[in-house]
């Protein structure tokens, strides 16, 4: 149900039998009336009194989540983009052809999707993280954007979606699509909805709301997702009135015989490309993402962890202790670093520097299976370089009378779980890796350590 705000000015008349009243969002409902009363200037007539109270409806199905619960609780972020003076690293893009590029617009805090005028040329942007779908809680996909002007041979599609699975919206030269992708029959196939065809409000100035989508001006899309296999998805957008609007509904529970995605746990993906030569160069303009879980993110499981059963001895350039990636054909899996922990063990009173580096480059890495099927851990690698360090400590080691100290610092909890140290992987499957280092400062040191993570898949 959804609340219909009575009209402003007053057009709404209400008879108490002694006399009328007109109400309005200005002029409030009479409370001191004991008898029933008539209210007309709604589409039907109809008797109210105390007993038998004014009816209430939603205007606005976007006020319930997919399971029919109204919106009262904060929502869970569960990511969240924007792009105030560089490009965000939390993406990958695939870029084809002539005069194709992904730049930064920093006076406008937006990235740009660009493209020239030859057959081929695209420009494919997917975040490297893949989002966990909740069963129970409804999925809420918000992202902002500005599809270039319609022209032939010019596709352009904004949505939460792999290649295999998801729904966009899409312009395919002047024609307008909501499509839905799916591979649950092992090859990917796609449904498209013209926007005449769009069952809740075409959005071309004769529905419900009256609005007009026009495309070439920035827009609010909204996707929600009940999954549980079965459940509906709702697409729309939100008018500069911060009012929602759903555009249409892909309903699927008794109406098919299978799940309609192999997942709901999908990244945010936009695609720009060309079928044909164009007119002239293109570019689509990225604002912002936020990917939300109605009701929160509840899922609870133990820690799983990769560590080494030996010291081993490390000088004063960081040297691996342990590593974990998603496994091959899992890189879809949701994985959160949890925590990592080092004991010294030489008693010289060495000073070590702890830190867990992104996506360092691994010499002699051995990577093996883990107790969970979707992660993969390292604990033979001899030297890294490169990456990016993303937590950091310091420890000393034990001396004659000194008591030395380990260290076990948590990183994610599963009460506050860290999105951000979540495992992506790129368009090719190429999963980011965390790797536990250490150093000594001077000389060498004798070390130990694990890392622990959460597989939420």
């Amino acid at each position: 149900m959804s609340y219909n705000p009575l009209p402003q000015p007053a057009n709404v008349v209400v008879n108490t039998g002694i006399g009328t009243s007109a109400v309005s969002a200005i002029n409030p409902f009479p409370t001191t009336v004991d008898n029933e009363v008539s209210v007309s200037g709604v589409a039907n007539t109809i008797n109210v009194s105390a007993n038998k109270p004014l009816p209430i409806e939603l205007a606005n199905n976007f006020q319930l989540d997919l399971f029919g619960r109204l919106k009262v609780s904060q929502p869970y972020t569960i990511f969240d983009n924007v792009n105030r003076y560089d490009l965000d690293g939390q993406f990958s893009d695939v870029i084809l052809g002539a005069g194709s590029t992904v730049g930064i617009i920093t006076a406008q805090s937006t990235v740009s999707l660009g493209i020239g005028t030859t057959a081929g040329c695209s420009v494919i942007r997917e975040t490297k993280r893949v989002f966990p779908y909740l069963p129970g809680k409804s999925l809420q996909v918000l992202q902002t954007f500005v599809f270039n002007p319609a022209k032939a041979n010019l596709v352009q599609r904004a949505g939460y979606a792999s290649s295999e699975n998801g729904v966009m919206l899409e312009r395919n030269g002047s024609q307008v699509n909501i499509i839905k992708r799916t591979g649950i029959s092992g090859v990917g196939t796609t449904v498209s909805v013209p926007q005449s065809q769009w069952n809740v409000d075409k959005l071309d100035g004769t529905g419900a709301s009256g609005i007009t989508l026009d495309l070439s001006k920035a827009q609010i899309l909204f996707t929600e997702y009940e999954w549980l296999g079965v459940g509906a998805v709702r697409v729309g957008f939100i008018n500069e009135n911060g009012n929602a609007h759903i555009a249409h509904i892909f309903n699927h529970a008794n109406v098919l015989d299978s799940v309609y995605l192999t997942t709901a746990t999908l990244p945010c993906r936009y695609e720009i490309f060309n079928t044909g030569i164009t007119t002239s160069s293109s570019i689509m303009k990225q604002i912002c993402i936020s990917v939300q879980s109605n009701g929160g993110y509840e899922k609870k499981v133990s820690e799983k962890i990769v560590r080494r059963t030996s010291d081993t001895t490390v000088g004063t350039s960081f040297e691996p202790l342990a590593s974990i990636r998603l496994a091959p054909g899992r890189e879809d899996a949701v994985v959160l670093l949890k925590q990592f922990a080092v004991l010294p063990t030489s008693t010289d009173g060495d000073f070590f520097e702890i830190a867990v580096i992104k996506n360092a480059t691994l010499s002699g890495v051995g990577w093996t299976s883990t107790d969970s099927p979707n992660v993969q851990g390292d604990i033979s690698a001899s030297s890294l370089t490169g990456g990016t360090i993303v937590y950091h400590s310091y420890v000393v080691s034990a001396n004659i009378g000194v008591f030395g100290g380990s260290a076990a610092l948590p990183i994610s909890t599963d009460i506050d779980y860290n999105w951000d140290f979540q495992l992506g992987r790129t368009q090719a499957k190429v999963s980011d890796t965390y790797t536990l280092a250490a150093r000594v400062l001077t000389g060498t040191g004798n070390i130990i350590g694990s890392l622990s993570f959460f597989d939420l898949t």
